[in-house]
């Protein structure tokens, strides 16, 4: 009986549905997901609202933050950025180009460039930057959390690039 049963199992798990693969309609419905969820991320900033702001990050030390040509781990770092906003009143974001890739069933990627500017608590709006962003977002306890996130603003180079 037990040499019928290994068989048996081989041909049991060898003929079982792929599960996991990504059809062309289930990436298309996590791009919808995840771009309206960016788009709510991107909302709250732009109405300098850091705790709104906040709960889109994945709050785990293995979250990661890259800006700056610093790296940190750990959401609760990004803390000391908060006194920072204490005066900013709005943000400005103009996107250039954004695009949404699925990577998995439960995670995609969003990059993004665009200028940011920031107006303060008097009315005063600053310079806008140049940035590029990349955030990974992956679906846990099924909500879609930032889990690496980076942040560079870009110079820029020759003209023949």
């Amino acid at each position: 009986m037990h040499r019928m049963m290994v068989p048996l199992m081989l041909v049991v798990v060898a003929c079982r549905p792929d599960t996991t693969a990504l059809t062309e309609k289930r990436k298309a419905e996590i791009t919808a997901e995840v771009n309206a969820i960016n788009a709510e991320f991107w909302d709250a900033w732009r109405a300098a609202d850091w705790d709104r702001g906040m709960v889109y990050y994945f709050n785990s030390p293995d979250f990661v933050w890259a800006a700056g040509g610093a790296v940190f781990f750990g959401k609760a770092v990004l803390e000391e950025y908060k006194p920072g906003f204490d005066h900013v009143a709005s943000q400005t974001f103009t996107f250039r180009d954004s695009r949404t890739t699925v990577l998995a069933p439960g995670a995609a990627s969003v990059t993004a460039l665009g200028t940011w500017a920031q107006t303060d608590t008097a009315g005063v709006a600053g310079p806008a930057r140049e940035f590029a962003w990349t955030a990974i977002w992956m679906l846990r306890d099924g909500e879609w959390k930032m889990h690496s996130v980076h942040m560079s603003y870009p110079v820029r180079g020759p003209e023949c690039m």
